[in-house]
């Protein structure tokens, strides 16, 4: 189906693709923040914010909220990023006028009431304490703390026990004023409901409703930016049966042209069970249960990340094969089979994605935010299809650079040796 974009005189950007009756509806309201607009005094706010946002409106209470989405036939949910708070709603297309206007309200009408504020901190703490408790999670939130050292990324999106006793109503309401504006804003829709009629939709119950006479113009991005570490290794003691591992090298930003050869690069050194490193570390010597790559690009640059679990003993052998399998791969080449299996995936994954309405809009509204445009399914196919041989092999030897990598271990004993032949 046909994507429609408007931009309303606000700044306001509405992304709309419709959809057969018989499939749910979504909508997704993203506001153009998140951890990177954040300081050292208010981290996590941006998350806070997105919790807040179902206690209460001046309409309704937190506890009824829920209840009204579920009385229409609806799910509601939200999450908040390094660069994006998103607040979503799936649910029947002919329920799609009282679904919008209840989302509209939580996220533009919320009161921020002191008593639910320090209700909320109290949860937030909660998943701070939890998140501290997951090995995996602790390793990658201390790998992002040294490859991205000297930026707000190597601090955690959900803020601090410290950095969040800072924040009360007044700080809440201020960010939200700053932040929360037409030209920050993204509604992107999937529903058989009309454009035009979604388009009033949007006017009546978010424009005129909260930024009536507001112009604003969107803002531009600065597609220049990376981030490049100084070379690092931190070991993390903590009781756990695993050494969790990951290492990894900088990488391009989301709007370089290498951004699918990258993906494409992934997924052969370790994105499935066919990978190089699934087979050489977990099938040839048994060291791990799962091992995976990841190219992750954003806006202001990225890494190409490996990481594993396995036991102390293991640890230091399974680093040593990686980089092996890294040389080996930057010596040998990589064969036109494996490429063609990479690609047969990939797009296999891209095709699954834009199965589900929810998925649709939200990729949708992830393309127009970085992007400006939605990428079609065509273009995408044509970007996976068009990365070559040479492609891959000139990108491996631009990633691959041992002088920038960074790496982090979280195990009872192992230390920082283990990564000595990365060195």
């Amino acid at each position: 189906m046909k994507v429609h974009t408007h931009t309303f005189p606000s700044g306001l950007r509405l992304v709309y693709q419709e959809i057969e009756d018989t499939r749910p509806a979504s909508i997704n309201i993203c506001i153009n923040v998140g951890a990177i607009d954040e300081n050292e005094n208010n981290l996590g706010i941006s998350h806070f914010i997105e919790h807040m946002s179902f206690k209460g409106t001046k309409k309704r209470e937190g506890k009824d909220i829920a209840q009204n989405f579920e009385e229409i036939g609806a799910s509601v949910n939200a999450y908040t990023t390094i660069n994006r708070t998103c607040y979503y709603a799936t649910g029947l297309s002919e329920k799609f006028e009282e679904m919008f206007d209840l989302l509209s309200e939580i996220v533009f009408c919320s009161t921020y009431n002191e008593e639910d504020i320090e209700t909320e901190r109290k949860v937030i703490f909660e998943e701070i304490d939890r998140d501290a408790d997951d090995p995996q999670g602790v390793a990658f939130q201390n790998y992002n703390k040294i490859f991205y050292s000297g930026s707000i990324l190597s601090l955690d999106a959900l803020g601090t026990k410290e950095t969040l006793k800072n924040i009360g109503r007044k700080e809440i309401i201020s960010f939200v004023k700053e932040y929360y504006v037409p030209n920050k804003i993204i509604v992107s829709v999937t529903t058989s409901v009309k454009f035009n009629k979604v388009k009033e939709y949007v006017t009546t119950y978010i424009n005129d409703k909260f930024f009536k006479g507001i112009k604003g113009k969107v803002e531009e991005k600065n597609k220049s930016r990376t981030i490049v570490p100084d070379k690092k290794f931190i070991s993390v003691k903590k009781d756990v049966n695993q050494a969790q591992v990951i290492f990894g090298f900088p990488t391009d930003n989301v709007y370089s042209t290498d951004y699918m050869t990258n993906q494409v690069l992934s997924y052969i050194l370790g994105g499935s069970m066919g990978s190089r490193l699934f087979r050489h570390v977990r099938d040839d010597e048994g060291l791990v249960y799962s091992i995976s790559s990841f190219a992750t690009m954003y806006e202001f640059g990225g890494d190409f990340s490996i990481c594993f679990g396995t036991n102390d003993k293991s640890a230091k052998k399974a680093v040593d094969i990686i980089k092996r399998e890294i040389n080996d791969l930057l010596k040998k080449g990589i064969d036109a089979k494996e490429l063609e299996r990479a690609k047969i995936y990939l797009k296999s994954s891209l095709l699954y994605s834009n199965e589900k309405s929810s998925r649709i809009a939200r990729k949708n509204m992830v393309n127009t935010l970085l992007f400006g445009k939605v990428l079609t399914m065509e273009e995408k196919l044509q970007e996976i299809d068009a990365v070559s041989l040479d492609d891959l092999m000139r990108v491996a030897r631009k990633v691959f650079n041992f002088s920038n990598i960074c790496g982090c271990v979280v195990s009872k004993g192992v230390r920082e040796e283990i990564f000595e032949s990365l060195e």
